[in-house]
């Protein structure tokens, strides 16, 4: 089954207010979010207090994107194709982070 379908079936509603990723406007809980997200899937490694987009964070989102064939955007959309599959593997993982 499509990460994104069953995200949606899963947790019907957005973790995230906006786009995250480099040139977009970065909401901080939506940074905060992501970072831990990417840490509990073992991918984020950089300081999550920091508010901003950082390299780290993007690296991690451009290998999560590669490593599972997604678009290579390096941006999150609310109920997107990253959002979403990052969401499948948390509550996989019984690591959803709020």
């Amino acid at each position: 089954m499509n990460p994104a379908l069953s995200a949606r079936k899963v947790a019907p509603q957005s973790r995230l207010t906006g786009e995250v990723g480099w040139g977009r406007i970065n909401h901080l809980p939506d940074i905060l979010w992501l970072k831990n997200a990417m840490r509990c899937l073992g991918r984020y490694y950089g300081l999550s207090e920091e508010a901003g987009v950082d390299q780290a964070l993007l690296k991690a989102i451009d290998g999560y994107q590669r490593d599972r064939g997604l678009k290579r955007d390096g941006i999150l959309k609310p109920m997107g194709e990253t959002e979403c599959t990052i969401r499948v593997e948390l509550i996989r993982l019984g690591a959803e982070p709020s």
